[in-house]
């Protein structure tokens, strides 16, 4: 416990799935991370607890199993697009999912956000480089990766202090072009 550092991964994905729904989405769907994975699971928990709160039920067509690759988002996406009603949001756990996401709803001929909207997690460079720039969870990667290794070479040398090194860091919901209320 001393060396570990962790985001606020679920409470960041509950932000974001409460700001579709703010938006009035009610139609949501996720495109998940690989089972076995903490960061997986802690980020289906924030999506589906705030569904919970605002009574809106995830049927169990509305969740898609990602791998945290393009390919496997693309997979993913490409069974919840064939939906009857289909998503109107779409939240991926990672960007390099949501890009496929935006990717898979281009060769549909859906316009995002207008008939489709797209939130992503980590905040990489491509969620600034595609179009529309999508919302995502910015991750402090740097922060943390500092923290840890400050951490692990405390655990080396006696004498190094990490008191005061946090283990704790927020990530942040970064709003961008990719969401929009739904058509009605």
């Amino acid at each position: 416990r001393a060396h570990m550092v962790a985001s606020n991964d679920r409470d960041a994905v509950r932000d974001a799935t409460e700001y579709l729904i703010e938006q009035g989405h009610s139609r949501i769907a996720i495109v998940t991370g690989p089972q076995g994975f903490r960061s997986a699971a802690e980020r289906l928990a924030g999506f589906e607890e705030a569904l919970a709160e605002a009574k809106i039920k995830l049927p169990r067509s509305f969740r898609a199993q990602g791998e945290y690759t393009f390919d496997s988002g693309l997979a993913a996406t490409e069974k919840l697009l064939d939906l009857s009603p289909r998503p109107t949001a779409i939240f991926a756990s990672n960007d390099e999912m949501a890009a496929a996401v935006l990717y898979a709803a281009r060769l549909r001929g859906l316009k995002v956000p207008e008939e489709l909207s797209i939130i992503g997690f980590d905040d990489t460079p491509i969620a600034s480089r595609v179009w529309p720039p999508l919302t995502t969870v910015r991750w402090p990667i740097v922060a943390m990766g500092r923290s840890a290794a400050h951490k692990l070479i405390a655990g080396a040398i006696a004498e190094v202090d990490t008191e005061n090194e946090p283990s704790e860091f927020l990530s942040t919901l970064i709003r961008r072009g990719s969401v929009a209320p739904p058509k009605q």
